[in-house]
């Protein structure tokens, strides 16, 4: 793989100039993908403004000035992603990345209470010896979690699930299920950046297929892999915080 990417196939979703410069940050492999993320650079300089240039940002994270998901980061090729708490030491100042409907991924401003926490999403899991059970969530983290039987139909954590997770440490602090009435954020697709109560869901968890869900005073398909539960019927999670 090539340790360059040229502006014009870079994510459209990234605020970058297409005819401003040649090249762009190419993240390094990371907790998310590339067509699901940002560099940290491209966030501190074009993002957020902190940064004029990508040496300035890479002065800003050499001196240890910003946070992610409450670990001191230094790598401005670090993809982050949904659900990812940014902090910046110089502003005192807290980001969530969120969805949105007009550049796919958005900076929400939070408090410092809101950033104690993220929610992740399950994406897949498997039996280990013990009786536990491995959780692996869409920002890369592998959890392992006691069940007292691996094998019941009752298991609490199921795929597309979500679970509320403190910072720094990554401890499990609550289990959000995807279900009726669950309250979700959608995460792609034409309805990207909307937030709904469940209605319906499919008989099996498989990402294709549709869910049900209200959004306002209208009922929506939305494919099953685009929905992210933030709450049970209501969030826990601030999304009315200021956007950038």
């Amino acid at each position: 793989m090539s340790r360059h990417l040229k502006t014009y196939p870079a994510p459209r979703f990234w605020p970058i100039k297409i005819k401003e410069r040649e090249f762009v940050i190419r993240p390094n492999a990371g907790p998310h993908r590339m067509v699901n993320s940002m560099p940290l650079g491209i966030v501190l300089r074009d993002v957020l403004g902190y940064a004029k240039t990508v040496s300035e940002a890479k002065r800003m994270l050499a001196e240890e000035k910003v946070l992610v998901d409450g670990k001191v980061k230094t790598d401005y090729k670090l993809p982050v992603g949904l659900m990812d708490v940014i902090y910046l030491k110089p502003a005192d100042a807290y980001y969530r990345v969120m969805p949105n409907s007009t550049n796919k991924l958005a900076l929400m401003k939070i408090t410092a209470e809101d950033a104690a926490f993220k929610l992740a999403k399950v994406t897949g899991k498997r039996h280990l010896k013990g009786k536990r059970m491995q959780l692996n969530l869409h920002d890369g983290r592998c959890i392992s979690v006691d069940v007292s039987d691996p094998f019941s139909v009752d298991m609490p954590y199921e795929l597309m699930d979500a679970v509320k997770i403190s910072l720094p440490d990554g401890q499990i602090q609550e289990h959000v299920p995807m279900a009726v009435g669950a309250y979700v954020m959608i995460t792609g697709g034409i309805k990207i950046g909307k937030f709904g109560l469940v209605k319906e869901l499919p008989a099996s968890r498989s990402p294709n297929k549709l869910a049900t869900v209200s959004i306002g005073d209208s009922d929506t398909t939305v494919t099953l892999k685009y929905l992210f539960p933030i709450g049970k019927e209501s969030p826990i999670i601030n999304i009315n915080g200021e956007v950038t």
